[in-house]
């Protein structure tokens, strides 16, 4: 069965064979689609994460500071 074209939309359309290893990639479709990845490290200290190695050291001073405290 064959569908009428509908231009940018047809890249949303699912096909029967879809399932069968025959569609886009997603990561195809997502740059046709303007999509841009972004890989951000996260550093962890604790139980808390952090995007920012200050941030992640000041924490982890502020733990020792504490821990050299409590002995």
């Amino acid at each position: 069965m064959s569908h009428p074209s509908t231009g940018s939309a047809d890249i949303f359309r699912t096909e029967s064979w879809e399932n069968e290893g025959g569609s886009i990639p997603a990561v195809e479709l997502a740059e046709r689609l303007g999509v841009i990845r972004h890989v951000t490290e996260t550093y962890s200290v604790g139980g808390f994460r952090y995007t920012s190695l200050t941030d992640a050291i000041a924490q982890a001073r502020r733990m020792t500071k504490l821990e050299r405290e409590l002995i």
